[in-house]
């Protein structure tokens, strides 16, 4: 009798049996860590699109530490350089350094568009784990896509419902549907570019496009970035606001 070889039959075993899909909850917390992060430094080009098709520019520098903190600073076009955003948890400062003059606001009020665009302060800052707001539901599948569905029981979040396809060799998000109360779409979010930062790739080039207003969008080129930067305990303070 012969005896077949042990890695022959791990080898038809492989073959036989189907992998194993993944759920939901497993690709989107593959997610969390290929976009989320503790701390990052960028500099970047902000492109904001109005319907009339004038196209206005920005030019920025920014210091973020998970959703809790973030400093943001124009440095172009020059009616606006030195003009500075600090975010402190729900709580948003705003210098404007000819009048020499800070103006705080909060709430909802973080949501409205930076600059009249269809990113706001809450979308460029935002760095947290998706599973700790969300419902994750699979619902749909390619050879080399997955739908993913975020529902919220909290109906105080930014967006209550989001669809996101994700490329599965990548495991970054190819395009993401925002919804509001009553699933109604609000804006699409779209990557356009990405780039290999050490193990990570992440997304460079995104479009923000309002789902409200035809031919309006934003898009958010990253120029410079560095992830896991320590910052100065000083640096998301007021002192470093009004400089």
């Amino acid at each position: 009798m012969k005896i077949i070889p042990i890695i022959l039959i791990l080898l038809t075993i492989s073959i036989i049996l189907p992998c194993q899909a993944q759920t939901a909850a497993e690709w989107i917390e593959k997610l969390d860590k290929q976009m989320f992060y503790q701390s990052a430094e960028y500099t970047a080009l902000m492109t904001v699109h109005s319907p009339g098709g004038t196209d206005r520019y920005f030019r920025m520098q920014g210091k973020v530490v998970g959703d809790q903190f973030a400093l943001m600073e124009y440095l172009d076009p020059p009616r606006q350089r030195g003009t500075r955003y600090l975010k402190r948890d729900d709580n948003l400062w705003i210098y404007f350094p000819r009048q020499d003059r800070t103006m705080q606001i909060q709430g909802h009020m973080l949501r409205k568009g930076v600059q009249g665009g269809d990113m706001s302060f809450e979308d460029m800052t935002e760095s947290s784990s998706l599973l700790e707001k969300y419902e994750a539901l699979l619902i749909g599948e390619t050879d080399t896509t997955v739908t993913i569905m975020l529902e919220s029981h909290d109906m105080t979040v930014s967006y209550p419902f989001r669809e996101i396809l994700i490329d599965k060799r990548t495991v970054i998000p190819i395009r993401i549907v925002n919804s509001g109360v009553g699933r109604m779409p609000i804006k699409e979010i779209i990557t356009l570019a990405t780039k290999r930062f050490g193990d990570r790739i992440y997304p460079v080039s995104t479009e923000i496009r309002s789902l409200l207003v035809k031919d309006k969008w934003t898009r958010f080129d990253i120029e410079e970035m560095k992830f896991g930067v320590n910052f100065p305990e000083d640096t998301f303070t007021k002192k470093m606001l009004e400089r």
